[in-house]
């Protein structure tokens, strides 16, 4: 029988996903709040119940309204699968991998997804690359069984949280590497950049107590690289326009991303000097040359 998926969110991911997955014999449902969008017009409740595998394709702001309007119709069977690489909103500030538990009924098998895979290289059959995290083993070997594929290299870990963590923090660094690339900073100084991110992102795994080897892996050193760099990346992209156009607060997973973080570090925020800088400049909308060459200029 063809594993029935259904991918909650018809922007470019879930439109790749449900076009590779489908070149595979899935069985696939397209939904969105837009239904102009929707493969399936019914409502999210009537659609819920026949799925083997629920794609989360939705930002992270919206995850807790989605989960509340399809859990009375989620089968215990069905395999949550969150592609979002956000902070939850809600006074709590929890990574995707710490909320799903929580709002979940208990045992129900989810799984996050972390690492590059940018939606336009997949929807034209280039390589990717993907982990599929989750304490229900057997959950993310389905999940990635699915993928598999010599185009597609796939990893099973059990650390939703960390792999979850990674995803943040590659979104946030990533729109820093936009910035420098909106004052047009070139080869070796967006390379200094990438190395200090890195530094960075390993402190902050270790302060919220997460594994550092998957910020230096797939989900989180690759991620990292393939978003900074793409032409194809929206954080980048976001990064990129606040100084060419002057605006700040752009709406994407690394701005929202970002106040969330800061207050859940509190004190040690301090202690990352570039997330502080992003934060100054696409939240705060301090003008970005002053703040990106102050930077430079600070000693350790």
């Amino acid at each position: 029988m063809n594993p029935r998926i259904l991918i909650i969110g018809a922007g470019e991911l879930g439109q790749a996903l449900g076009g590779y997955l489908g070149a595979k014999n899935c069985k696939i449902s397209l939904w969105d709040a837009d239904s102009s969008k929707s493969t399936d017009k019914r409502p999210l409740h009537e659609i819920v119940s026949s799925a083997d595998f629920i794609f989360l394709c939705v930002p992270s702001w919206a995850i807790r309204s989605v989960l509340s309007d399809m859990m009375s119709a989620l089968h215990s069977a069905s395999i949550i699968v969150s592609f979002s690489k956000g902070i939850d909103e809600s006074d709590d500030r929890k990574t995707t991998g710490e909320l799903l538990p929580e709002l979940l009924p208990n045992f129900q098998p989810f799984v996050i997804v972390g690492g590059p895979m940018l939606a336009a290289e997949i929807a034209a059959g280039k390589n990717a690359a993907a982990v599929f995290a989750s304490p229900f083993g057997s959950a993310a070997k389905k999940v990635a069984d699915l993928f598999s594929s010599p185009v597609f290299a796939t990893e099973i870990s059990n650390d939703a949280k960390s792999v979850s963590l990674a995803g943040v923090l590659k979104n946030i660094y990533a729109l820093g590497l936009g910035i420098a690339d909106g004052l047009e900073l070139d080869g070796n100084a967006k390379g200094w950049l990438v190395a200090r991110a890195m530094n960075e992102s390993l402190g902050i795994a270790e302060v919220l107590g997460a594994d550092k080897k998957i910020m230096i892996g797939t989900a989180g050193l690759a991620d990292f690289v393939a978003t900074s760099y793409s032409p194809y990346s929206r954080n980048r992209e976001v990064g990129d326009e606040i100084v060419k156009k002057g605006k700040c607060n752009l709406r994407g997973e690394g701005t929202a991303s970002i106040p969330p973080l800061v207050v859940r570090l509190g004190e040690n925020a301090a202690k990352f000097p570039l997330l502080n800088a992003i934060k100054k400049i696409a939240i705060d909308c301090e003008p970005a040359k002053p703040i990106m060459d102050a930077y430079f200029t600070e000693k350790d």
